[in-house]
């Protein structure tokens, strides 16, 4: 059973704490799930993937710019590990971010590198050596430069490194916003649905807040 907690209601202090309520409290950096196409480079039709979100109730009334509440269908489509997770679903009174809503984005010129507080190292495509060197590297990556692997010499776009789902780049992304690292998966319907729309298949990953 999902529990639905808004600003107004916090738990009983008494009781212990839902599940995801320290990810809330406790992060410097708001995290989401993201999807997108397999293929970076790919440039599936947005208003196709609107369409499904609307139709599976996973977004609700726009609220800003590419921005979307979340709809009664977020927590059936968006699969949450534990019976009881923490879900904000309505914006706090301070004017924080940390609700659940959908953010969609893109079409970018080239693949859109996030990546999270929670984000491991990634390994090389070609021999598996890690980049334990990353963070330090990152602003480069961004700005255009491969990233090159110390072991077997390879380069590649920083968006094709192994990041084991804890990073993740696209021309276009869904962020479901509020949602913990490992805390949450898309459920297989919105994944098949998404990948029906736009004639591709789909994935996710786990990062920060995406603002373009």
């Amino acid at each position: 059973m999902i529990s639905y907690y808004t600003t107004a209601t916090r738990p009983d202090p008494r009781l212990p704490r839902p599940r995801g309520w320290a990810n809330i409290d406790g992060m410097s950096r708001l995290t989401s799930l993201f999807l997108s196409p397999t293929d970076p480079q790919a440039l599936p039709d947005t208003g196709a993937v609107a369409e499904v979100l609307d139709e599976l109730a996973v977004t609700g009334p726009s609220i800003g710019d590419g921005l979307y509440a979340a709809g009664e269908g977020f927590a059936r489509q968006v699969v949450f590990a534990g019976c009881s997770p923490y879900l904000v679903m309505t914006p706090p009174a301070d004017g924080s971010r940390a609700f659940c809503h959908v953010a969609l984005h893109g079409p970018f010129e080239h693949p859109r590198l996030v990546t999270g507080p929670n984000t491991v190292k990634p390994r090389c495509p070609g021999c598996r050596a890690r980049f334990d060197d990353w963070r330090e590297r990152l602003d480069d990556w961004r700005s255009g430069k491969t990233a090159t692997c110390t072991r077997c010499g390879g380069t590649w776009p920083a968006y094709a490194l192994d990041w084991r789902e804890h990073a993740i780049g696209s021309r276009v992304l869904v962020e479901l916003r509020n949602v913990f690292p490992g805390e949450a998966t898309p459920s297989d319907l919105l994944l098949r649905r998404l990948g029906e729309a736009t004639g591709m298949p789909w994935r996710y990953a786990w990062a920060a807040y995406l603002d373009d």
